[in-house]
């Protein structure tokens, strides 16, 4: 199947989701001539170096998934070069410093408000709300303002792997935990992901969200445990009911520091340890034997270094090649190709992403880097068929406009991608979820109005930069090679050029390109009739 078929047309479909022949409400083709002049093909490449030079249209697939798109002046930068001296500079050896604070709030702590009068309650709800839309709008801003943003692309990924929700059964989880977390997800992001995976387990937001601080000697909460094995290391099949419940009995005693009015050995917002709530005695997990500890050996430093950390090891260990590829699946799907059903080739990819991955001690950089400097990356049938995320779309677009989005959050949220507030703990959906007869629309009108609230110089000037611009087809060309994932025919083309035009002569556009307020409102007419094109939707 061709895997742009499902925007062959688009219709006024029963369901509000993608079908596999349609996807909104608006009855506009998606040009048959696109698809006659780019066959169907498969992706039979493996993770072999790609040897060419990188050409635009690659440049652009390249800082498309790896991150959130690139201004025209960074796409530059990277044609001509190999795709793995592109990807060492995207990627580089070294982590960069964390990001300062949204704010001094995520120092600020208060009383438990279940314990609290409703008057009260209700007011630290309230400060929380405006907390949680701060900590979003600041990670929004990150994603648009980063120069190249693939760290938080990355961090986005564990974001919805490692998931934990804002509001949850009635409950909150605190801002300033939602902010730590977020951090951790930075920090971890390049490393071992058995690292991650230990600090996500006593992770304070973590540990509310999956019951964490209520598991305790005599009475294990395992829904962290099972979400352990399930969706975060090893898959569905990999472990049996057994192994859940000693893994939980392996993370009793572990508490978050939340509110002012409870324990706060660690400083607030910090994880302690409980040694009376914690189970010293012995266990077995995927066959391997945890032995019981002696009262002086209960404690924070030795039952993380011994069970927790421990637990982690024996996971990647005992489970080694599912959990390299179930993560590598995962990750194939978020940065390569969504589709649940993925071919012969595509699994064959995935394992040997995850052979990467376990000969390089389970670090993600050298994967990243082996997976976007490949064959399989640039091939034809991989380029464009991803749906773009509310983020990738939101973001992407700010970013090649150049114009910051101020309502990114909102956009974002009513596209049903709430930032620090996933569905669930499996995360997102993702793949043709993305675009129903509710979100469509929404992502047209975004995009539309970001066009309509750039001035007639800013519009010019975003023209100008392209080579040729002073040439109406180059420019054309240029800009729906830019904001489009795929070359397009010549008579779409056509088509873009008359709205760019407006009835003026092709011998006119270089003098009415010198002249912003004559150039801004037909450049915005131009964008404003792309932003209807099915294909901008894809990445």
């Amino acid at each position: 199947m061709n895997r742009r078929n499902f925007f062959s047309f688009l219709t006024n479909a029963g369901s509000e989701r993608v079908s596999e022949h349609s996807a909104e409400h608006t009855p506009v083709h998606f040009s048959n001539e696109d698809n006659d002049k780019y066959p169907t093909s498969t992706a039979n490449a493996g993770l072999e170096p790609y040897t060419r030079a990188l050409t635009r249209v690659q440049v652009l697939h390249l800082l498309r998934r790896a991150g959130f798109s690139s201004s025209n002046a960074q796409v530059a930068q990277f044609v001509g070069k190999t795709a793995q001296e592109a990807v060492q500079q995207l990627f580089g050896t070294t982590d960069a410093p964390l990001p300062d604070a949204p704010g001094t709030w995520v120092n600020d702590i208060t009383e438990n408000p279940d314990k609290a009068d409703n008057d009260t309650r209700n007011q630290i709800i309230g400060r929380w709300s405006g907390q949680f839309s701060s900590l979003q709008s600041w990670w929004a801003s990150r994603m648009i303002s980063e120069g190249f943003p693939q760290r938080e692309k990355l961090v986005l990924f564990w974001h919805g792997h490692f998931t934990s929700e804002f509001s949850f059964d009635d409950v909150y989880n605190p801002p300033q935990l939602l902010f730590r977390q977020n951090q951790i997800l930075r920090q971890d992001a390049f490393g071992d992901l058995r690292k991650l995976a230990e600090d996500i387990s006593l992770d304070g937001a973590m540990l509310h969200y999956l019951g964490g601080t209520l598991n305790s000697k005599g009475a294990p909460n395992e829904n962290y445990a099972r979400e352990l094995f399930e969706l975060f290391t090893t898959g569905l099949g990999q472990y049996t009911e057994g192994d859940i419940k000693e893994a939980a009995r392996i993370l009793t005693g572990w508490r978050a520091s939340r509110y002012n009015d409870e324990p706060r050995p660690n400083g607030s917002y910090s994880t302690y340890f409980v040694p009376n709530a914690h189970d010293t005695g012995a266990k077995q997990v995927l066959g391997i034997t945890f032995p019981a500890r002696e009262a002086d050996a209960n404690t924070e430093f030795l039952v993380r270094q011994n069970e927790v950390r421990r637990l982690i090891d024996v996971i990647f260990q005992e489970r080694s090649q599912e959990t390299a590829r179930f993560l590598a699946g995962k990750l194939y799907r978020f940065f390569v190709y969504a589709n649940p059903t993925l071919s012969t080739a595509a699994q064959s990819v995935i394992q040997q992403m995850a052979d990467v991955l376990r000969n390089n001690g389970y670090r993600m950089r050298p994967l990243l880097q082996a997976l976007f400097a490949s064959a399989h990356f640039y091939e034809e049938a991989n380029i464009g068929v991803q749906v773009k995320t509310p983020a990738e779309f939101v973001v992407g677009l700010s970013r090649q406009l150049g114009v910051s989005a101020s309502n990114a959050v909102s956009v974002m949220n009513s596209l049903e991608q709430v930032l620090f507030d996933p569905p669930n703990v499996a995360g997102w959906d993702g793949y043709r979820a993305w675009l129903s007869t509710k979100t469509f629309p929404l992502r047209v009108q975004f995009a539309q109005q970001l066009v309509q609230s750039m001035s007639n110089d800013a519009a010019a000037s975003f023209a100008r930069q392209f080579a040729g611009s002073d040439n109406v087809q180059t420019l054309v060309q240029a800009i729906t090679e830019f904001l489009l994932p795929k070359p397009i025919s010549q008579k779409r083309l056509q088509t873009y050029t008359q709205s760019l035009l407006q009835g003026a002569p092709d011998y006119e556009w270089s003098s009415i390109l010198r002249e912003s307020n004559s150039a801004g409102p037909r450049i915005k007419a131009l964008l404003t009739t792309l932003a209807k094109a099915p294909d901008m939707q894809l990445c």
